[in-house]
C-alpha cells in the first residue's frame, strides 16, 4: 500500500512537469530572419551603401587619374626618348619608376582604406538590425530569433524578415 502511494505521487508529479512543459512550450515563440536579405533590401541599408559606392567611385577616379598621367609619362617616354639626352632620359625614367611606386601605393592604401570602411559600414548595419530584432523579440513576445542561414529547416510562417525591414526602414 506504502509503495502503491509512492508511486501514485511520483506519477502525478511527473504529470505535473509534463503538464508544465507543455505550457511552456506553448509560450515558446520562434522566429527567423534572413540578415543577408536585410541589408540587401532595406531602404536604410541602400542608402548607407550608397554613401558607400559614392565615396568608392571617388576614390576610383583619384586612382585612375593618376594612373592616366602614369600612362602619359610612358608613351611620352616611348615616342620622346630617342631623342632625348642620355641624362633627360634617365630622370624621366627614373621619375617614372617612382611615380609607378606612388601609383602601386595608393592602389594598396585604397584597397586597404575601402575593405576598411566597408567593414565598418557592415558593422553599423549589423548593429542597427541587432537593436531593431532586439526590440521586436521584447514588443512581440519573441522567445528566440534565429538567423535563417543557422536553420537547418524551417517554415515560412515564422519567418520574420519582411517585418525586420520594414520597421528598420521607418526607423532610419
Amino acid at each position: 500500500m506504502k509503495r502503491f502511494f509512492i508511486l501514485t505521487v511520483i506519477f502525478i508529479g511527473i504529470m505535473q512537469l509534463l503538464s508544465s512543459a507543455v505550457v511552456l512550450a506553448a509560450d515558446v515563440k520562434i522566429g527567423v530572419i534572413d540578415i543577408q536579405r536585410i541589408m540587401k533590401e532595406s531602404r536604410a541599408a541602400k542608402n548607407a551603401r550608397a554613401v558607400f559606392f559614392k565615396d568608392v567611385e571617388q576614390k576610383r577616379k583619384l586612382f585612375n587619374d593618376k594612373q592616366n598621367e602614369v600612362q602619359a609619362m610612358e608613351e611620352e617616354l616611348k615616342t620622346k626618348g630617342k631623342d632625348m639626352t642620355p641624362q633627360a632620359r634617365k630622370e624621366k625614367t627614373d621619375n617614372l619608376a617612382d611615380e609607378i611606386k606612388e601609383l602601386k601605393r595608393l592602389r594598396s592604401d585604397l584597397e586597404e582604406e575601402l575593405k576598411k570602411k566597408d567593414r565598418e559600414l557592415t558593422q553599423r548595419l549589423l548593429s542597427e538590425i541587432s537593436v531593431i530584432v532586439g526590440e521586436y523579440l521584447k514588443k512581440e513576445n519573441y522567445t528566440i530569433i534565429l538567423e535563417k542561414r543557422s536553420v537547418v529547416a524551417s517554415d515560412e510562417a515564422i519567418d520574420i524578415t519582411d517585418k525586420i525591414i520594414k520597421l528598420y526602414d521607418v526607423v532610419k
